[in-house]
């Protein structure tokens, strides 16, 4: 046997940093000692040329600091020091081509060198979740995003990382199935990148102190997303239509400000099994998912507090307004169209009303605030509210064509949808309709059919002794 006195002593660069990390590990790692050769320690393995492959040592209690210089281990392969008390720098691996495994979750080093992560063409793991002592970085570092097309499995979770996600993050790593970022500092969009990627596991949730916003519209393109945890966030907006995603088992939104209904999609996902939809703004129906799915939905806005229908008003109201813009979604706590609804937005108290007379809405108002989701339109469910004689949408920024079912409406007296962008031709109402259409630049206008010269007609009053109730509705 080579004595390892000789190994240690030897102008070998590998053998120097064998000894350096000996010298550096605290307490010295079980089955490691000075009279043996490297190769033959616990937790190392060599190929035939006597060159280290792999170095693993979990939870061994380790501390101290790594030497800089792994890169000299040319055949590494696999490094595992998850779960210790290392510290210092990470080491750098920066040209080790194959490398294949990175994994030192847990321990408290304090910084990521810019190119640690450079030139890796193999690597398919990288773990450094739990390492909170890590000084703020940004993810990715430059160099890993243009050499790991390989990489399967990211998990930088609590590990101090700070900024946003780059547009074109999930082009950089085509092969990635598990992304976890959880508890940083991340913030910002979801990159449309995402829908495309290859993505499994995903897990964006608790940022501390930041928050990712938008929209989650992309996971609905993700056909292999089998979990997705994007809890704690200020997510907004409608849960997307998840049909495509017939894999997914495990999705966490709770405590974000998404709104509307709970879509029939993922009602009818037979693969989930765990879900958590609390504290957002959702209405409608609690939802029923099939058995076997461990739901929660506390703290919505859901029209009852038990399963079970809606009034049917309430649901023609939140047709209406569901698509018109999740910064203005109408969220209305109780079951009734007419008693249930609150104001909770002071500034918006004057720029939506909703008059009923005996339970039945005889009057729908919106004025002058942007309505600015993608379907911000007209909505044809207005033609089930058949006791509505009022009906004034101006300055909402409405596009597309005025419904022609809005044309049916029976007790229908004022159509006003001034200062909008609708376009298109104007259905045929009966005479007895007031319609107010200017400031409409697109909408082929029939001027003999704007009545009243273009007089503003946003308030109609009705007389006799019927039983009048005003009330306001809950802006998201």
């Amino acid at each position: 046997m080579i004595a390892a006195v000789d190994i240690i002593n030897a102008e070998s660069d590998e053998a120097n940093y064998m000894s350096d990390l000996f010298k550096a590990l605290n307490p010295t790692p079980m089955g490691w000692s000075n009279k043996t050769h490297y190769c033959e320690w616990k937790g190392v393995s060599c190929d035939s040329t006597r060159s280290v492959t792999s170095i693993k040592l979990p939870s061994s209690s380790l501390t101290g600091t790594l030497p800089p210089n792994i890169n000299t281990l040319t055949n590494l392969t696999h490094v595992d020091l998850h779960n210790n008390s290392l510290n210092g720098p990470l080491p750098e691996f920066n040209r080790l081509f194959l490398l294949q495994t990175v994994s030192l979750g847990h321990n408290n080093f304090t910084s990521v060198p810019d190119d640690c992560f450079q030139y890796l063409s193999d690597l398919k793991t990288l773990n450094l979740s739990n390492n909170l002592n890590l000084y703020p970085w940004v993810f990715p570092l430059s160099n890993l995003a243009s050499s790991s097309k390989s990489l399967d499995s990211l998990d930088l979770e609590a590990t101090n990382m700070i900024g946003s996600l780059d547009p074109d993050t999930f082009d950089w790593f085509p092969n990635l199935q598990t992304f976890i970022i959880s508890h940083n500092k991340i913030d910002g969009l979801l990159p449309e990148s995402l829908g495309k990627s290859s993505v499994r596991y995903l897990r964006l949730n608790s940022q501390r102190g930041h928050m990712f916003w938008g929209t989650i519209e992309v996971i609905s393109t993700m056909s292999n997303l089998s979990q997705a945890w994007l809890h704690e966030n200020s997510f907004a907006g409608l849960i997307p239509n998840l049909s495509n995603c017939t894999n997914l088992f495990d999705l966490q939104l709770h405590s974000n400000i998404l709104s509307g209904f709970v879509p029939p999609s993922l009602l009818a996902l037979s693969s989930l099994k765990i879900i958590s939809l609390d504290n957002n703004m959702l209405y409608g129906p609690i939802p029923v998912f099939h058995k076997g799915v461990k739901a929660t939905w506390e703290t919505n806005n859901f029209c009852q507090s038990d399963v079970g229908l809606c009034d049917p008003q309430l649901m023609v109201l939140l047709q209406i307004l569901e698509p018109l813009g999740s910064s203005y979604i109408l969220s209305i706590q109780g079951s009734d169209a007419c008693t249930g609804a609150v104001w909770t937005n002071k500034i918006l108290t004057d720029r939506i009303l909703i008059r009923c007379e005996r339970g039945k809405i005889v009057s729908f108002g919106i004025w002058n605030f942007s309505l600015t989701g993608s379907r911000s339109t007209i909505s044809p469910a207005f033609s089930n509210l058949t006791s509505l004689v009022n009906l004034t949408l101006t300055g909402v920024n409405l596009t597309g064509s005025i419904p022609n079912s809005i044309a049916t409406l029976p007790q229908l007296q004022l159509l006003d949808v001034s200062n909008n962008n609708l376009s298109g031709q104007i259905p045929k109402f009966p005479s007895k309709v007031k319609l107010i259409t200017r400031g409409n630049a697109f909408l082929d206008l029939n001027i003999s059919q704007q009545l009243g010269g273009g007089q503003n007609a946003s308030t109609t009053h009705h007389g006799g002794s019927s039983k009048t109730t005003l009330r306001a509705v809950l802006i998201a």
